[in-house]
């Protein structure tokens, strides 16, 4: 059984290629994407079991996709293939520093369909790690109650749970509701990833202080990444900074997933070795090297194009800090 079970979308990511001349048409090159099933596969990329649990739909799209994820080795003993709905789509854009915009359909998204009541009854009892790869599956309220029903279950069973916020605003037919139906789910919330803009936006939104209120709760670590400049962490005790990686930037689609995917990992080697995540994380010596490993992963998946096929192996996150251990010295 896995040690991380990835929750949320899985869906196509279409590339935008650069146009050559004024005449020719736009073109775009099909991708396997979607930030849970990304992060699921960098996981087993970077050396840990872990499994994508979501539902694909019946078309050829999400054919594509069940291919794409048994093929990186990512369990789908937790996908669901319901006959209604279809696979999303995503048209992504990209700036000349690799910067992306995206341009979404998801009308009747099989992702939203998704009942995490069905799973198979091993699956979560199983888990290292949940990890809630975005918002998307809350633009619904039954699928939103079903999120958070499978966290909390997680929770109950002593499971890790981990929430990337991958705010997609443009999927939301209310935004008023966004920021509540997160606040339903922080309370069953462990590990919490954000970018800054969605830090700046959680922080102008709260009703008073939630980012004390979630560490008196549940919270264990806030992450803060914040492109090319230094990812900021907040425990309950402390706060830090850890320089990113200077490298040269292809295309940032998959980044943030590859460093939630490589953070995640150091987390479940920890508890191989028999870590209590709350005093690991309060440990310098052993949470600075992984938000070092994890902001390599993510340098490197920024590096190249796509989604799925972004995601680095160990040995090249390995090689990758190495030679940059080297040139220090």
């Amino acid at each position: 059984m896995p040690d991380i079970g990835c929750l949320g979308e899985a869906l196509i990511d279409f590339l935008a290629e650069p146009v050559r001349g004024p005449r020719e048409g736009r073109r775009f090159s099909e991708n396997a994407g979607g930030a849970p099933a990304n992060t699921a596969v960098a996981a087993v990329r970077l050396g840990v079991t872990a499994s994508f649990l979501g539902a694909l739909a019946h078309d050829a799209f999400g054919d594509f996709l069940w291919d794409e994820l048994t093929r990186a080795g990512v369990g789908t003993e937790g996908v669901q293939r319901p006959d209604d709905g279809r696979t999303a789509l995503a048209f992504v854009f990209r700036d000349g520093s690799g910067e992306r915009s995206f341009l979404f359909y998801g009308e009747r998204a099989a992702h939203l369909l998704y009942r995490p009541e069905s799973l198979p009854g091993e699956v979560l009892p199983s888990l290292r790690v949940l990890h809630l790869g975005s918002t998307n599956t809350l633009t619904d309220e039954r699928s939103a109650a079903a999120t958070e029903d499978c966290l909390r279950r997680a929770r109950t069973l002593g499971v890790r749970t981990s929430f990337d916020l991958n705010l997609r605003p443009s999927l939301w037919s209310d935004l008023r509701l966004m920021r509540p139906r997160i606040d339903r789910l922080l309370p069953d919330v462990a590990i919490l990833k954000m970018s800054r803009e969605e830090f700046l936006w959680m922080n102008e939104t709260a009703s008073g202080p939630w980012l004390e209120e979630w560490f008196a709760a549940s919270g264990r670590i806030a992450l803060v990444t914040d492109g090319p400049r230094p990812i900021e962490y907040m425990t309950r005790t402390r706060r830090g900074r850890v320089p990113a990686w200077a490298i040269e930037v292809h295309d940032t689609t998959a980044a943030g997933d590859a460093f939630a995917a490589g953070f995640l990992v150091r987390t479940v080697e920890a508890a191989r070795h028999g870590a209590d995540l709350e005093a690991w994380l309060e440990e310098e010596d052993a949470l600075v090297p992984a938000l070092r490993f994890a902001a390599a992963a993510g340098a490197l998946a920024a590096a190249r194009p796509g989604s799925f096929a972004a995601m680095p192996r160990r040995e090249e996150v390995d090689t990758f800090l190495e030679s940059r251990r080297a040139s220090r010295a």
